[in-house]
């Protein structure tokens, strides 16, 4: 028996995460056929997570069935975007462009898949902290993006990416990295989307025994606020200098998307959305994580002076929840929603 999936026509969050809940629930069959024939809009959040899913999906039919189980493709061959910036060779489809090959003079980043064990080697051949070799490969990101046209939009992306990439090689327990963005000047937006399939959040913080988290959608919460990291404060490296983990780079990244853009973060069975209005708790079914970022950039000014506000920000609500690796109650969880984040 064929079970044929219904590929969403837009790749965007709200069709998205919905999709992933309901392909990890699909019935066992010999064969499954994803049709793309809808498929119209697409976005780099929605190709790299599809891409994801569809591995994913994959892997878990293997270990489930016991077995290899046959997936095939229909109606893609005229998805001309999407394969150009690497979607179906991304999860294993012989069509189109390699993740990271498609290059011109559009303000695009393809679908480009980072090893992390590149960004330890070449931090451990060069002596550097591997937060280093991560700026570097942020700041290129943010340079073939802008095409160096603003300063103060280079230095934002660049500080963005390199946070979220940290936290992947530093907490994700994974052996890849894989992103992909778009900026559209005269819109005045950007979007950046990173994801690995690492342990997620809920794994992540639970190292951390200072801190207790007994559901995913608790993890996502505790993540995004300030001082709170899956390393216990005792035991964060002072040797890391200017490096050492704080637990604020979720949080300012979310804050700096949230001033007329807006931040997804999706792991494992839980999602949430944060913009100026505030946040939203979405269901999704991912391992381990997913994060979209889109910047307005009218609106993006100093870095220097928006960190610093940030900054501030975050220690009075630090010291406000007491988020020095102790409990978050759902009391606090509820003041902070209250808060916007």
């Amino acid at each position: 028996m064929t079970i044929t999936i219904t590929i969403p026509e837009r790749l965007t969050p709200d069709e998205l995460l919905p999709f992933s809940a309901q392909l990890r629930n699909t019935a066992i069959a010999d064969s499954y056929l994803m049709n793309f024939r809808g498929v119209g809009h697409v976005e780099p959040f929605g190709m790299l997570f599809l891409a994801a899913l569809i591995r994913q999906f994959a892997r878990s039919r293997r270990q489930l069935q016991g077995k290899e189980c046959e997936i095939r493709v229909a109606n893609y061959a005229d998805k001309t975007y999407a394969s150009w910036m690497g979607l179906f060779k991304s999860f294993g489809l012989n069509h189109g462009n390699e993740p990271g090959a498609a290059r011109g003079s559009g303000t695009y980043i393809p679908l480009t898949r980072l090893t992390v064990s590149r960004i330890t080697g070449e931090a451990r051949d060069e002596y550097v902290h591997h937060g280093e070799v991560i700026e570097e490969e942020a700041r290129r990101i943010a340079l073939l993006l802008t095409r160096n046209s603003d300063r103060h939009i280079t230095e934002t992306l660049t500080y963005a990416v390199r946070e979220i990439m940290r936290n992947v090689v530093e907490h994700g327990q994974t052996s890849h990295i894989w992103y992909a963005a778009q900026y559209w000047p005269t819109k005045n937006k950007v979007e950046v989307s990173i994801l690995d399939e690492g342990i997620g959040l809920l794994s992540s913080l639970r190292r951390n025994p200072r801190l207790n988290v007994d559901s995913n959608q608790k993890a996502i919460f505790m993540a995004l606020q300030p001082g709170i990291s899956g390393v216990a404060k005792e035991k964060r490296r002072h040797s890391d200098g200017d490096w050492v983990n704080s637990g604020y780079g979720l949080f300012m990244t979310s804050s700096l998307c949230q001033a007329g853009g807006d931040f997804t973060i999706c792991t494992d069975s839980g999602a949430i959305r944060l913009d100026s209005s505030g946040s939203v708790f979405l269901d999704c079914a991912f391992q381990g994580v997913a994060i979209r970022m889109v910047l307005d950039t009218s609106k993006i000014r100093d870095l220097d002076s928006s960190l610093s506000e940030l900054r501030d920000k975050g220690q009075a609500i630090a010291k406000e929840l007491g988020n020095t690796d102790t409990e978050l109650t759902a009391s606090k969880m509820s003041r902070m929603l209250s808060k916007k984040i």
